[in-house]
């Protein structure tokens, strides 16, 4: 009696392999923990070799300058290791959000617009229920011109940092392993957590800081990219520190346009953190989030995919032995 091939089993991933590897290869926590180790390496070299000498010459102010060495560093570090892992994963910096060919490009300006336009806004609210003066300039008109410039750079700046901190690399691979809403909330969480630190700020404004970052994240959604949220980053900003004149997150910037006064209702006024611990901004953010995702009705956020080199990993630690021909 002739024997019948069996069907070949195929080998069981090991539990080694399921605590390491999942269906997109590397799983993405541990993905994340070699992002956070280089940035930790890079940060720790800057600090030894950099920093000191830098800090010492321009000392500690919220001045254009400083804030204009110190994200240089800070985004240098965060684009460097996003770079490494884009290397190691086989993916450009486009697939994280940062398409080069975007730069201070069409979505980058409507970010602007949007972040100067919704803090007008809230200014004006704030004067409205007199809890906000513009007073006189507080510059000549060539210092304005100057720190104009000086900051709209700072704070392009800030921008990419924290964009590509927060809403980069981080959360596109948390995004692989739990999903994108999941993972923006986390970031946003984290993106707030990393503005407690600053001096005067309070409760309300971090609540207002998550909100932004819920309209951020919606943002790098429905565009597909985050140069929308770089650009109203750097506006948003922009305006609050120079052209407004009022506190950015309880700090006061050196070099404002004008001699502005915040008085009356903490509530309205935000107090010694800004507009940002206003009850107008968080009226006019969950505005904005609304407007925007009705603008913005499709998500253009770049679906998850398995890269050459993940797959090859998989591929390489999970492989299937193919049946015997009878």
């Amino acid at each position: 009696m002739p024997e019948t091939d069996l069907p070949q089993i195929p080998p069981q991933p090991s539990t080694a392999s399921n605590i390491f590897l999942g269906s997109h290869g590397l799983r993405a926590g541990w993905r994340l923990l070699i992002f956070f180790a280089i940035v930790t390496l890079l940060g720790a070299c800057a600090l030894v070799f950099l920093q000191p000498k830098l800090l010492t010459s321009l000392g500690t102010d919220f001045s254009a300058v400083n804030v204009i060495v110190q994200e240089v560093i800070s985004f240098s570090i965060v684009l460097i290791a996003t770079a490494i892992m884009g290397k190691f994963e086989q993916r450009s910096l486009r697939d994280y959000g940062l398409p080069a060919r975007s730069f201070l490009g069409k979505q980058f300006w409507a970010g602007a617009l949007w972040g100067f336009v919704m803090l007008s806004f809230i200014v004006a609210l704030m004067a409205a229920t007199h809890s906000y003066s513009a007073g006189g300039l507080a510059l000549s008109t060539g210092n304005v011109i100057k720190y104009g410039i000086l900051w709209a750079i700072a704070f392009l700046l800030v921008g990419l940092f924290e964009e590509s901190a927060f809403r980069g690399y981080m959360l596109y691979t948390l995004n692989t392993g739990m999903g994108f809403w999941p993972a923006a909330a986390f970031t946003c969480f984290l993106f707030a957590g990393g503005h407690i630190v600053n001096p005067g700020e309070n409760w309300v404004g971090v609540l207002e800081i998550v909100l932004i970052a819920i309209f951020l994240c919606l943002a790098l959604r429905r565009t597909g990219n985050l140069w929308f949220a770089i650009g109203w980053h750097m506006a948003f900003d922009w305006g609050e520190s120079f052209f407004y004149s009022t506190p950015n997150s309880g700090i006061q910037a050196t070099g404002h346009m004008l001699r502005a006064m915040l008085m009356g209702s903490k509530w309205l006024s935000g107090g010694s953190v800004g507009p940002e611990a206003s009850v107008f901004d968080v009226i006019v953010t969950v505005a904005g989030i609304l407007l925007l995702a009705k603008l913005y009705p499709d998500a253009k956020y770049p679906a998850v995919e398995t890269s050459r080199g993940e797959a090859l990993l998989t591929a390489q630690t999970l492989s299937v032995v193919p049946p015997t021909a009878s």
